[in-house]
């Protein structure tokens, strides 16, 4: 070309020809993708053979530039319809090869082994729990695990100089947010945002709080957090709902004992037991030969948790509790340190 060009393009059309055969030549070359990739940019790129060709174009007189920029143009749709036809034809031919290779697959071989996937103890607690509520006509809610200091505690009738505040060690972010110590912020915003009579859990709910790590204790954990607002609720339908919970869950009649306990939000408040679903109250090493086993708190709704959120007391009354949905797995499938739950060893998981 660059000799061409000193001539003066005596003859223009026999580059242009001698450009065709060359690239017919390399593209009969070119078997693989990459290949024909090479052969596109040496003639089409931004600074192959084509391009040069229309750099020429102005040594020429009009009419040989006439004639000349039409050939080239020519060349270049040329060019370009034998590459994509050549693709077409290589990537065919791989095709059919991986075809071939297919049909030579011996089927009588047996298969390779690869892991099944196990849903965690926790999953399969907390689809039981849902299961149940529904049942019960509840609604399903969950809030968010950053909270700010007064739905967390204000609003729950624990202001700052309550020494009830000790009993948990929060992990504040800022002064006014924290990741919450417990899923009753659900409580409160529901109440918020919803007018009574109102069926509310909160299932599987993760919480934070300062706890040494040991084989009851964990930094994270899961509760679950129910709420009934309505109209002449005692303390007898709290035990009916809780005894329908726990039959749901161990599959085994169950009974309820409540033991007289303090919690700001509630009022009365109680610790929880439940008959031993494992030995019938007669006493095992779960419930540690007592016949009972403890599980949260409960009771119901202050009267002031209640002014907080609008509601007035002396119309509606309503009843809370919250358990550990760690302690419930723990308790169904036999596990006896908490961090098996958390540590995800596949050889624990297997067992589900």
């Amino acid at each position: 070309i660059k000799e061409a060009s000193k001539n003066k393009m005596s003859n223009p059309m026999n580059t242009v020809q001698e450009i065709r055969n060359a690239f017919l030549e390399e593209l009969s070359t070119a078997s693989k993708e990459e290949e024909l990739e090479s052969v596109r940019v040496a003639y089409l790129g931004r600074k192959g053979k084509i391009r040069q060709l229309f750099d020429l174009l102005g040594t020429l007189e009009p009419q040989e530039k006439k004639q000349f920029g039409g050939a080239i143009n020519q060349l270049k749709n040329d060019l370009q319809v034998q590459l994509e036809e050549h693709l077409a034809q290589i990537k065919s031919k791989n095709e059919n090869a991986s075809k071939n290779k297919e049909d030579f697959y011996d089927y009588t071989l047996s298969g390779k082994p690869f892991a099944i996937g196990h849903q965690h103890p926790l999953s399969l607690i907390g689809q039981q729990l849902y299961s149940i509520f529904r049942n019960l006509n509840f609604t399903i809610m969950d809030g968010c695990e950053i909270e700010d200091d007064y739905h967390n505690f204000e609003a729950l009738n624990i202001p700052k100089w309550h020494p009830a505040r000790k009993m948990q060690d929060s992990f504040y972010i800022t002064e006014n947010l924290l990741l919450r110590t417990h899923t009753s912020n659900v409580q409160i915003r529901s109440m918020e945002n919803m007018k009574p009579p109102l069926r509310i859990v909160s299932i599987n709910g993760r919480c934070y709080r300062r706890d040494a790590s040991d084989a009851t204790h964990y930094p994270v954990f899961h509760q679950i957090e129910g709420l009934y607002v309505d109209k002449g609720l005692s303390m007898a339908d709290l035990s009916g709902l809780l005894v329908e919970m726990m039959y749901g869950v161990f599959e085994k009649e169950v009974e309820i004992r409540f033991l007289p306990s303090y919690f700001p939000f509630v009022e009365p408040g109680a610790e929880t037991l439940i008959s031993c679903p494992f030995c019938g109250k007669k006493g095992c090493s779960v419930c540690q030969r007592s016949g009972w086993i403890e599980l949260g708190g409960s009771g119901m709704v202050h009267p002031q948790v209640l002014r907080n959120v609008n509601i007035d007391p002396e119309v509606y009354s309503g009843f809370a509790f919250g358990w550990g949905v760690d302690r419930l797995a723990m308790l169904k499938y036999g596990v006896e340190d908490i961090r098996m739950l958390m540590d995800n060893h596949i050889h624990f998981l297997e067992q589900f």
